[in-house]
Parts: C-alpha cells; sequence; structure tokens
C-alpha cells in the first residue's frame, strides 16, 4: 500500500511540476508579447510627438539667439559706446580742469 502511495505522489508531483512549467512559460510568453506591444507604442509616441516638440524647441531657440544678437548689436552695443564716449569725455574734462571728481574721505 506505502509502495502504491509512493507512486501515486510522484505522478501528481510531476504532473503539478509539469503544469506549472508550461503556466510559467505561458505567463513569460503573454509578459514579453506586452512589452513587445508597449515599446512599439512607446516608440510611435517618441516619433509622432516628442520628436516634432523637440523640433519645434530647436527652432524657437535659434530664434531667441537671433533676436538676441540683433539686440546687442542694435541697440545694446551702440548705448554702451555712448556711455563710455560719456564717461571718457567727463574724465577728459576733469583732467584737463584739474577737478577730481572724486573727494577722499578724512581719515581720523
Amino acid at each position: 500500500m506505502l509502495d502504491n502511495t509512493r507512486d501515486w505522489v510522484i505522478i501528481i508531483a510531476g504532473s503539478l511540476s509539469i503544469l506549472l512549467l508550461v503556466a510559467l512559460l505561458a505567463f513569460t510568453a503573454v509578459v514579453g508579447l506586452a512589452t513587445r506591444a508597449l515599446l512599439g507604442t512607446v516608440r510611435s509616441l517618441v516619433n509622432d510627438e516628442v520628436t516634432p516638440l523637440v523640433d519645434s524647441m530647436g527652432q524657437t531657440v535659434k530664434q531667441v539667439r537671433g533676436t538676441a544678437s540683433f539686440v546687442s548689436e542694435t541697440s545694446v552695443r551702440p548705448i554702451i559706446r555712448v556711455y563710455g564716449v560719456i564717461a571718457g569725455t567727463k574724465r577728459f574734462v576733469a583732467v584737463v580742469s584739474g577737478i577730481s571728481g572724486r573727494r577722499r574721505k578724512n581719515r581720523d
């Protein structure tokens, strides 16, 4: 009787092992297919939506650089030059006239 029970336990354990192996293989296949589908969706999302946004941002950056360069060339540099000429003229007049534009504090 014990030999008979042992044989049944071995047969049932083997059958359950095979069923578990088949279930794990099926689960692995399902996860693999789901991952592949998800990667395809992510790829299409990146190609259809993210890439045009990145291209648009690149164009915007180029336009901002061009605008900054234009503003620098047309307004900032001339203003700096005018202020430089005014400061140089003031200093020239102060040196020629002997008037110092700075007063020193008395140190006691």
